[in-house]
C-alpha cells in the first residue's frame, strides 16, 4: 500500500493516493456514501491545469495555509489504533526542480513507525498567479526494515510515469480563497494517484494536545475509489496543517514542533565533547593539515593549505556562545604566492553527531592590478550570538538524499545553503577513486554560484567543482 505524505497522512489512510481520475482538474463528487461531504456552500470550478497560470516567482509559495518556507520542519506524531507511535517530519527543502513546465519547491515527507523509517517521498509544489497551491508530482520510497521495497505511488504532471495510458495533472493542494462546500481534485493519475478534497469549515477551532489552540481551515480528504479512507485536515494561517484524523477520530496525528533553521534550537548543552568532531564525512582531528589545488580552466590558481588547530596552537583555543570549539586554519595563496585570505573556522559536534559551523573570523587581503599590497578586510565574517548571527550545520549526522540546510546565517553577510544531492559518488581525485557524499551548496547573496561537493568517508572534502565545471578544487594529500 502506497501512502500519501502530502501533508504528513495517516498510516492507516495509506490508500489515499491508489488510483486516480482522468480528465480536468474540475469539481468532482463522490459515490462513496462513506465519504461525509457537506451540503450547501458553493462550489466554484478550478482552472485547468497549464504552465500559463505561473510566473517566474511559482516555486515561492506563500499561501497562508500552505506556506512553504524553505528550512522550515514540522513534525508531527500520533498512535496508531494498535499502539504504535507514528511520526512525520515535513521538511521544506531550499531546491526546485521542474515539472510540466512549472518550478516547483520540493518538500521532503518522512514517515516513521515506532521510529523505523517507511516512507520517503519528494513531493513537489507550485503557488499560480492567483495564489492556488497545486501538487505537481512526488517520488516515493516505502521501506521494510530498512530496505526499499516499493516506488508505487509516484507521479509527475505531464507524464505517465507507471505507463498506465494516461498523463498525470496536477491538482490543487489549497486555493488561495477556501470556500466552504468547495471539492475539488488534489491529483489525478489514473489507478495511482486520485485524491479529492472538500472545504468543510474556515473558522474550526482546534486544540492540541500541548494545548495550543487555533482557529483552521477543515477539508476532508478522501480517495473515490478507496472505501474508509476519509480523513479531516487541519490547517492554521501561517503554519499550514496542525492536525490530520480518520473521520471516526480512531487515528490522529498533531504537530509537535515547528522548526525554522534561521533560528536553530541548539544551545552550549547540546554539546557535551564539542570538540570532539569524528563524523565520517567531516572528521577534524588536531594536529592534521591538508593541501588543496583550485584550477580554474585546468589552470592553478590558488592553493588552500588547511591546518587543524590543537588547543595550544595560536587561535586554537576558542569558545563561542559558550561551545568550545575546534579551530581550522584556511590559508589561501594565489599563483604568484600571495596570501590572499586567511580564516580561522570554528565547528563543533553536537550530541546527536552533527557538525555545526559556529562562526569565522576572516581576514581577506587585497592588493591592485600590479600586485600591490592594498591592505586587509574582515567581510564573511560572523560569530554565533554576535549581532544576530546565527550557526548552521557543516554536515548532519545521518545525511540523506533530499535533506537541504543552513550552513551558516548572519543575514546580508553569511547565509550558504547546502543540499543532500548524491551518495555513493564515485569520483577520481588525482588518479584516487573515492566514493563520496555529493552536495549542492550556495550563497542566496550571489546565487549564481553553486557547486558541487564531494566528501569520503574517513577524509572529508576530496573535491569541490562549480555546477558549470569552470573551475574545481582537488585534494592534494589525503
Amino acid at each position: 500500500m502506497t501512502r500519501k505524505t502530502q501533508p504528513p497522512t495517516l498510516t492507516l489512510l495509506s490508500s489515499l493516493s491508489i488510483v486516480a481520475l482522468l480528465g480536468a482538474c474540475s469539481s468532482s463528487n463522490s459515490s462513496d456514501d462513506t465519504v461525509p461531504l457537506i451540503s450547501g456552500g458553493e462550489d466554484p470550478a478550478e482552472p485547468l491545469f497549464s504552465s500559463n497560470l505561473f510566473d517566474d516567482e511559482s516555486a515561492t509559495v506563500n499561501n497562508t495555509y500552505f506556506p512553504l518556507d524553505p528550512g522550515t520542519l514540522l513534525v508531527y506524531e500520533g498512535q496508531t489504533e494498535e499502539g504504535a507511535t507514528e511520526r512525520v517530519e515535513w521538511q521544506v527543502s531550499h531546491l526546485t526542480r521542474m515539472t510540466d513546465g512549472v518550478e516547483s519547491r520540493i518538500v521532503v515527507a518522512r514517515e516513521y513507525l515506532n521510529g523505523s523509517l517507511i516512507e520517503e517521498a519528494f513531493d513537489w509544489f507550485a503557488e499560480d498567479s492567483d495564489g492556488n497551491v497545486w501538487y505537481t508530482g512526488e517520488s516515493s520510497n516505502e521501506y521494510e526494515n530498512g530496505t526499499l521495497v516499493s516506488t508505487q505511488g509516484s507521479w509527475e504532471s505531464g507524464l505517465d510515469v507507471d505507463g498506465v495510458g494516461s498523463v498525470a495533472s496536477a491538482g490543487i493542494i489549497m486555493k488561495a480563497s477556501p470556500v466552504v462546500g468547495d471539492q475539488y481534485m488534489q491529483e489525478e493519475y489514473a489507478g495511482v494517484a486520485e485524491d479529492s478534497a472538500q472545504t468543510v469549515s474556515l473558522s474550526t477551532p482546534i486544540t492540541l494536545t500541548d494545548g495550543s489552540s487555533y482557529n483552521t481551515v477543515q477539508v476532508l480528504e478522501w480517495n473515490p475509489l478507496e472505501s474508509d479512507s476519509s480523513e479531516y485536515k487541519y490547517y492554521a494561517s501561517g503554519i499550514g496543517m496542525v492536525a490530520d484524523e480518520n473521520i471516526d477520530g480512531s487515528e490522529r496525528i498533531e504537530l509537535i514542533a515547528q522548526y525554522d533553521q534561521r533560528t536553530p534550537m541548539i544551545s552550549a548543552s547540546d554539546f557535551s565533547t564539542p570538540r570532539v568532531i569524528d563524523h565520517p564525512f567531516f572528521p577534524l582531528t588536531p594536529g592534521t593539515s591538508r593541501t588543496y589545488e583550485v584550477y580554474e580552466e585546468d589552470e592553478l590558481i590558488e592553493t588552500i593549505e588547511i591546518e587543524i588547530l590543537t588547543e595550544s596552537d595560536e587561535g586554537g583555543s576558542k569558545t563561542v556562545n559558550g561551545v568550545p570549539v575546534v579551530v581550522q586554519r584556511d590559508r589561501v595563496s594565489d599563483a604568484d604566492g600571495n596570501v590572499i585570505e586567511d580564516t580561522y573556522d570554528w565547528f563543533a559536534q553536537d550530541d546527536s553527531g552533527n557538525v555545526w559551523y559556529l562562526g569565522e573570523a576572516v581576514t581577506n587581503y587585497n592588493y591592485d592590478d600590479e600586485g600591490n599590497f592594498l591592505g586587509t578586510d574582515a567581510g564573511g565574517s560572523f560569530e554565533w550570538g554576535v549581532d544576530g548571527a546565527q550557526p548552521g550545520i557543516q554536515m548532519l549526522a545521518s545525511p540523506r538524499v533530499g535533506d537541504s540546510y543552513r550552513q551558516e546565517f548572519y543575514e546580508g553577510e553569511a547565509e550558504d545553503i547546502a543540499a543532500i544531492v548524491g551518495s555513493d559518488v564515485s569520483v577520481d581525485v588525482n588518479g584516487t577513486s573515492y566514493t563520496t557524499l555529493q552536495t549542492l551548496d550556495w550563497n542566496p547573496l550571489d546565487d549564481e554560484v553553486r557547486e558541487y561537493k564531494y566528501y569520503a568517508r574517513g577524509i572529508g572534502t576530496v573535491r569541490e567543482e562549480k555546477t558549470d565545471g569552470s573551475e574545481y578544487v582537488v585534494l592534494v594529500n589525503p
